[in-house]
């Protein structure tokens, strides 16, 4: 199991300079996925983006590659951004116009703009190669970082699970209870009433009415869910959507025991369910 919020960060040097990759993750239904690296590295992104689907399925990602060059200048080159400069030259001619100001833009203040000037290294070849392989050690980081998280979510949820499984227990001895405080209810509203009544129509009275409040069959499939919830616990993949399907089927199966409930104590049993749910429903939207 993994967490789909994570962050790890690794950086590595060579000859040309410092790489580092930073990686960061939020819950996401789907995976989506924003890689943002120097312009010279745009051709290895494709690799970088497989690298990740091929271990994440889910999770909003930002990846972040930055290069810093050595001192060695002669390994490096200063490009001009023109598509750049030509937006702020632009800009400029924009706000004289309409604002009748004078355009004294320099050339000094259009190199100080960020990313105008871009300082890469002369042959990227071997710095793509070399990002590929640092990116793919912080993913193995990053990985193993929502792999614990994931540990710790899975203990919760499992904690949350037997209660929810003890809590059904408990509400399966309320049923005798109930059952028979019906049955004397109605007698003694009969016995008030003073009223002859045939034995077997009120036998039938009885059942008809244990049947309306009678919640077995709702414990029975909460026990169904409980066992199910177990199992996906322990699979070795993705398991954050069934386990979504899961929860609604058990809050649908707490709504209805609530609605039949024909004692304060299965009334009361019913709302500790329901919190106890909306608290694994919370966790489960951060698994992957």
């Amino acid at each position: 199991m993994q967490s789909m919020t994570a962050f790890a960060s690794h950086e590595a040097e060579n000859k040309l300079g410092k790489l580092s990759c930073e990686i960061r993750s939020v819950n996401q239904r789907f995976l989506e996925l924003s890689i943002k690296c120097p312009d010279f590295l745009r051709a290895s992104e494709n690799t970088l983006r497989k690298l990740f689907s091929q271990s994440i399925s889910r999770g909003k990602i930002s990846v972040f590659i930055r290069f810093y060059p050595n001192d060695d200048t002669s390994l490096t080159e200063l490009t001009v951004n023109h598509a750049l400069v030509k937006q702020l030259n632009t800009c400029a001619s924009s706000i004289e116009n309409k604002h009748q100001m004078m355009n004294d833009v320099a050339v000094a203040q259009i190199l100080n703009w960020p990313d105008v000037v871009v300082q890469q290294p002369s042959d990227t070849s071997a710095l793509s190669q070399f990002s590929v392989e640092l990116t793919k050690t912080c993913i193995d980081k990053f990985i193993n970082s929502r792999r614990r998280e994931g540990l710790e979510m899975k203990n919760i949820l499992q904690d949350k699970i037997d209660t929810i499984q003890h809590l059904t227990e408990e509400i399966r001895t309320y049923i005798p209870q109930i059952n028979e405080h019906l049955k004397s209810r109605l007698l003694t509203k009969l016995e008030d009433m003073k009223l002859e009544v045939d034995n077997e129509r009120f036998e039938q009275e009885i059942a008809f009415q244990l049947q309306k409040i009678d919640i077995t069959e709702e414990l029975d499939r909460l026990d169904a869910h409980v066992k199910e919830f177990n199992r996906v616990l322990q699979i070795d993949e993705p398991v954050g959507r069934r386990l979504d399907f899961l929860t609604q089927e058990l809050n649908r199966e707490s709504n209805t025991i609530g609605s039949k409930s024909a004692s304060i104590k299965t009334s009361n049993a019913s709302i500790d369910l329901k919190v106890t749910i909306e608290q694994i429903r919370e966790q489960i939207q951060n698994i992957e």
